[in-house]
């Protein structure tokens, strides 16, 4: 089971379903919004992707949070990524209900080319 984690109203989103539908994969979408991921779930991916890989700072979210909570971020990551779940880069990646290596967030070619090799 793939899932996709992200916005809906996100570009690189939208066009990851696109390619996804277009290319007959099964998916599950979670709008990060409206189904953040728990603290459980992003103490998971930091295991597996390093909060530099997972924490989105050219965000909005991020260029407005309080200078205390950007030095803190280490140590209150699962806690400010469950109340800010668009920190999140996107789309975020699980198979199987797990975050895998291979698919760090985002969408490009090697994305494409796991995903087709999965889908065998």
């Amino acid at each position: 089971m793939l899932t996709l984690y992200g916005l809906k109203n996100c570009d690189r989103c939208r066009s990851t379903i696109k390619w996804l539908n277009e290319n007959e994969m099964a998916f599950e979408f979670l709008d990060i919004r409206s189904d953040p991921p728990t603290k459980n779930q992003i103490k998971n991916w930091v295991n597996v992707h390093s909060i530099d890989t997972i924490l989105n700072k050219k965000s909005t979210t991020w260029r407005q949070l309080s200078q205390k909570l950007k030095n803190n971020i280490n140590s209150n990551l699962e806690r400010t990524l469950s109340e800010f779940p668009t920190l999140i880069k996107r789309p975020f990646w699980e198979v199987n209900f797990k975050p895998k290596s291979e698919l760090v967030p985002g969408f490009l070619e090697d994305h494409k080319k796991y995903l087709k090799n999965l889908n065998k």
